[in-house]
Order: C-alpha cells, then structure tokens, then sequence
C-alpha cells in the first residue's frame, strides 16, 4: 500500500512540474513576445496591456514587450497585424472599434476583421455611460427624451469620433427614442468628456466617465449594458430607465494574424483567461467600470461574428464615413 500510495504522490508532482514547464518543453516561446496596442499609451487599451503584459510573461516564461503603435483609429496596426508571421510572437490588444466597427466606416480598409485574424480571449466587456453635465435641466433618460422632444435645435452630443463607439452607442439611443440631438465629434473621449464638463456640449455616451461622475462635473443618467454597472451602482440601465431593447457594450479582446497555431492560441488563452480573473485584476478593472469576460477561442470568434453583423447594420444607418 505504501508503495502505491507513494507511487501516486510521485505521478502527482510528476503531472504538476509537467504542466509548470510544458511552455518552455515544447519550444514556444523561445523569445519575447510583442503586444501590439493600436492606440496611444494612457487610455483604456493602453492599461489593460500593461495590467496583463508582465503577469502573461511570467506564466510564459518570456518577456512580453508592449509596442504602442496609435494612428487611423487603430486600423493602422491592426492592419500591419493582418500581415505579421503566424508564429505567435506578435498579438495585438484590439477592441469593438478595430475588429467590428472600423471595416464598415473605413472605405479603404485593407484587411477582413474575420479572416485576417485568429481570436483569442476576449478580456473585457465594458458598459457606456449616458451623462449630461448637470446644467442639463434632466434627471432620468425619461427627463432627457422630453426636454429633447420639446428642444430639438438646443441639444448636443460629443463623441470620440465620427463611427466611433460612442458615436454609434448614442446614434442607437437616438433611433429607438425618437429624438435627434446634433453630433459634435472630437479626435478622442478625453477632450469630448472636457467639452460636456465644460457645458460647451451637453451630453454624451462613454465607458470613461465616472471619474467624472463620482466627482459630481456629470450626471449619470443611465447604463448601456444589460447590467448596472458596479463602480455605479444606483445608475439605471437603458431598458430600466424605459429605453426597450437598448444594449450596447464595448470591448477589448486579444487576437493572432490568421495561421498561428491553435496550441499556441490555447495556451495563452488559458493563461489570459487566468490573469483576468484573479481579484487584483478584477477589482482593478471594476473601478474603471470594466468588466472581465474570458472564454474559449471558439466562444470569441462567435462573439465577433455577430459584433461584425450589430455594428453593421448601426454604422449604415447612421451614415458614418471614413476616409
């Protein structure tokens, strides 16, 4: 009996030191690896790489760099992304913008959202903000529809851009309550979100707000996800604040140019989806009003698939162009 019992304890540390060292047995990776993040460093995207980088080098045993490389939207780099070597050392962070919504604004995109690249993880899923600043004489999405009904010339929204996110996020908004405010779009959220502070604009839908927010400079009227939001809890979302079939949520995800390995894919996936849900990681994010998501690849390609068809069909009918 001892000697099976010790045989079994044997097999047990065995499968344990097999599964520590499995990266660095099966020759990959055998050198950094390059994280490319399509937008400037200080915005959301930007974090998340830093968040995740140096806690995916140490479960791969290589250093993972991250390569800042900002410019159209982020079509720029996911574009260079599309023609990288499938041989696992360069990955990009990209998001609803660069793999759903920017192959429908862009006339001369280059590259195919679904074919060019192999999915990963999906790391986040992040709910928008209605906020107005708080001269706005409305209190609830209800308030606001009215005083927009009854003043359709004096109301306006910022964005980030024309086909951005939250362009698209408030277009829909706009359809499904009958009102029209005027579109004034800004080269970024952090300049859109000083304007409506400022009064200059008088709303705005965007994740980054509730810094703002919590700071009483904007009012929170409502959520773009199906959930409230845990860094706001008392803020409704859309469908609770009597906006019927509203939901919309950014994301961020991890991908591969189309051709890399699915051994390789399924071994960072286990790892990102690991980083993701530990509490420091969470907690980190929950203050952002970012939420984890994580899954298989299979469930990330399904999921971008039907992004692709969503955002399809939100930038034609808002008419958003770009050259």
């Amino acid at each position: 009996m001892k000697t099976l019992l010790s045989t079994a304890v044997a097999a047990i540390v065995a499968l344990g030191l097999h599964t520590s060292v499995s990266f660095a047995q099966d020759g990959w990776p055998a050198k950094p690896i390059t994280l490319i993040v399509p937008f400037a460093p200080g915005g959301n995207t930007d974090l998340l790489a830093r968040t995740i980088a140096p806690k995916l080098g140490e479960k791969l045993g290589k250093s993972v760099i991250i390569e800042n490389r900002p410019g159209a939207g982020g079509t720029l780099a996911t574009t260079q992304l599309a023609t990288a070597a499938a041989d696992g050392y360069t990955m990009q962070i990209g998001d609803i913008s660069t793999h759903a919504i920017s192959p429908y604004v862009y006339k001369k995109l280059t590259y195919d959202s679904i074919k060019d690249f192999k999915p990963v993880i999906q790391i986040t899923s992040v709910p928008l903000l209605l906020v107005v600043n708080p001269q706005v004489k409305a209190n609830s999405v209800a308030e606001l529809i009215a005083l927009a009904r009854a003043q359709p010339d004096s109301l306006s929204y910022a964005s980030s851009g024309n086909g951005s996110p939250q362009h698209l996020a408030f277009e829909y908004f706009k359809k499904l309550a009958g009102i029209n405010p005027v579109h004034i779009p800004y080269n970024g959220s952090a300049p859109a979100l000083t304007d409506v502070v400022g009064g200059h604009v008088q709303m705005m839908i965007d994740g980054t707000a509730v810094p703002q927010v919590k700071s009483g400079n904007l009012r929170a009227l409502a959520v773009t996800g199906s959930e409230r939001a845990k860094a706001l809890p008392d803020v409704p979302t859309m469908a609770e604040a009597g906006v019927k079939d509203y939901s919309f949520n950014s994301w961020h995800g991890i991908f591969y140019p189309a051709g890399v390995p699915d051994d390789i894919v399924s071994k960072v996936n286990a790892a990102v989806d690991e980083i993701i849900h530990q509490d420091e990681v969470k907690n980190k994010f929950s203050d952002l009003n970012i939420g984890v998501a994580g899954g298989s690849p299979a469930k990330f390609a399904q999921f971008i698939a039907s992004e692709n068809e969503k955002m399809r069909a939100l930038v034609a009918s808002s008419g958003a162009t770009q050259e």
